[in-house]
């Protein structure tokens, strides 16, 4: 598997489920965590890690040239 694949997964995993940890260990009492809440707060992990990997691409594309002109 190729690194930005990996890098991908990491990213995507570790924003998703640290959005979920959040709405688990934040003051919500067990019985006040609805559906809609969970998808909620799944669609704001999501959204999150999404952001973080597209971040992520752009700083490779910014770099990709640099490291060429530097082998060249």
């Amino acid at each position: 598997m190729a690194q930005n694949q990996i890098t991908a997964i990491v990213t995507t995993t570790s924003g998703f489920f640290g959005g979920m940890s959040r709405a688990f260990t934040g003051n919500l009492l067990l019985n006040a965590i609805t559906f809609q809440s969970l998808l909620e707060v799944s669609v704001y992990a999501a959204v999150s890690a999404l952001v973080g990997y597209c971040t992520k691409l752009i700083i490779d594309l910014i770099r990709k040239p640099k490291n060429r002109k530097s082998h060249e």
